[in-house]
């Protein structure tokens, strides 16, 4: 076998993923299930998420694009489950882009909260809006 590997010249290899642009509209979503053969658990862990400030990749390596390294986000919205795995409820959380006050949707009712109110252990996904760089307004003044 070690004259196929010298042959095609297979060695030792790494698997990665590198990005080049990052989304200007960038979802996370928590793990909150796990299974472990036929048995599934829901995870209730408490993650602190950034509300705002967030630079995703900062100093990581798989970010090739050097000029997407300052890319930062800001929350925007959170989905919240709450209950088992049988059953349960989903409840809304977003900032409204004018006024930037938070509202929570639960069902057909609607009311305000703070952004902090969002960091709960039932957090699920997290929506984040991305910030204009300098080279995004650069961009948008370019006459067309």
């Amino acid at each position: 076998s070690s004259g196929i590997n010298a042959e095609y010249g297979m060695g030792d290899a790494t698997k990665g993923i590198t990005i080049w642009r990052l989304p200007h509209i960038l979802v996370v979503i928590l793990k909150r299930f796990s299974y472990t053969g036929m048995w599934r658990d829901k995870i209730s862990s408490f993650v602190d998420f950034p509300l705002s400030n967030f630079k995703a990749g900062h100093g990581a390596g798989w970010i090739s694009n050097p000029q997407e390294q300052g890319r930062v986000y800001r929350l925007y919205g959170v989905t919240q489950h709450t209950g088992t795995l049988e059953g349960g409820h989903y409840i809304g959380c977003a900032r409204n882009p004018v006024s930037g006050d938070w509202f929570t949707y639960d069902d057909h009712v609607i009311r305000p909260m703070r952004a902090e109110q969002t960091r709960k252990k039932e957090a699920y996904l997290l929506f984040y809006t991305s910030l204009p760089t300098q080279q995004d307004k650069e961009y948008l003044l370019q006459p067309r």
